[in-house]
């Protein structure tokens, strides 16, 4: 199974949670656990860097607070500390002169200088969880790389990564979230497989690196022939291992299908609980058809009653128009009489 991600530390889960936590972020400040501990700086871990970066920092910060003190303690309260600090910093020179402006400045730099090397330097909580639980926690190193293929059969680091991958797909399931899986087992069960196989995993490369340094370049019989013997003793052991990774990608694979089950179903329930709303649905549709009709019928007499009001609104103009043309006529008619 191709990965698109690297190894991720794989700690021991008989750590407290907190620890755990620190230690599984990232592979960043730890230390391999089949490697030596290098020894830790002196100065509670503070190094030379560390002293001349705290130095440049500081001469910033005491010169022109207000455009480097919002990135060490926060947008809005290293703007609203820099601008009152810049402030002050400008009335003692306008107020005292140079000289004291420069004095001030020299003693606002040694103390920030104490401040960042005493509080920002040095060694952090997980660099010291890094080394105190230093061999109980595994990295990418610890399992070699493809040129053990040969004493083991397989890249130590890629079976390492697809146990990490089933276990991690087990455990971001939705059915696992949800309660369905045995929840328990899962968070407490899994972890642990994970974890004794990353300890044989990190053991079948050590051996596996021994043995190819102590044969070296020699040759001959003798030593193909324990050659042959440690190469079937350790492609044994990984065999071993194989089928436990296959078991846990088999648990992997199974979730996944129980996880678009279950999404198939969730669907199916919501579809189903939309059954009332749906019939609903499909009873106003069919009062609309009704109403449209109904409604088109209406629009038809509307029209047919325009109609015969225009009609009647004509003969009415029609009446008054006769009206009036006869009307001077028989008005001409009376006056003839009258004459």
């Amino acid at each position: 199974m191709a990965q698109d991600i690297a190894l991720r530390p794989v700690v021991d889960p008989a750590l407290e949670d907190a620890e755990r936590a620190l230690l599984e972020k990232s592979a960043d400040g730890l230390f391999p656990a089949t490697l030596p501990l290098p020894e830790e700086p002196g100065l509670g871990g503070r190094t030379k860097a560390d002293i001349w970066t705290a130095l440049g920092v500081s001469a910033v910060c005491a010169l022109l607070p207000v455009t480097i003190l919002w990135a060490l303690i926060g947008v809005w309260p290293g703007l609203a500390v820099g601008l009152a600090a810049q402030a002050g910093l400008i009335w003692v020179g306008v107020q005292f002169g140079f000289e004291a402006f420069i004095l001030t400045v020299v003693g606002v730099h040694l103390l920030a200088w104490l401040l960042i090397v005493v509080l920002g330097c040095g060694t952090d909580e997980r660099q010291r969880v890094a080394r105190l639980r230093h061999g109980r926690y595994y990295l990418a190193e610890d399992f070699g790389d493809d040129s053990l293929r040969e004493l083991l059969g397989h890249s130590p680091l890629r079976r390492m990564e697809r146990a990490q991958a089933a276990v991690t797909a087990v455990l971001q399931s939705q059915v696992d979230r949800d309660g369905l899986l045995d929840d328990i087992a899962n968070d407490v069960t899994l972890p642990a497989q994970q974890y004794e196989i990353a300890q044989r995993l990190a053991e079948l490369t050590r051996l596996a690196r021994k043995v190819r340094t102590a044969a070296g370049d020699a040759s001959g019989s003798r030593v193909e022939e324990v050659l042959r013997t440690q190469r079937q003793a350790l492609r044994l052991s990984s065999s071993a291992l194989e089928e436990r990774v296959e078991a846990l990608e088999r648990y992997a694979e199974n979730t996944r299908a129980a996880d678009a089950a279950y999404r198939e179903w969730e669907a199916v329930r919501e579809l189903e609980q939309l059954g009332e709303d749906m019939h609903e649905l499909v009873v106003n549709t069919v009062r609309d058809e009704l109403a449209v009709a109904e409604i088109e019928g209406l629009a038809d007499r509307s029209r047919l009653q325009d109609l015969h009001r225009m009609l009647d609104e004509a003969r009415e103009a029609g009446l008054l128009a006769t009206r009036f043309a006869d009307e001077p006529a028989d008005r001409r008619s009376g006056d003839s009489d009258r004459a």
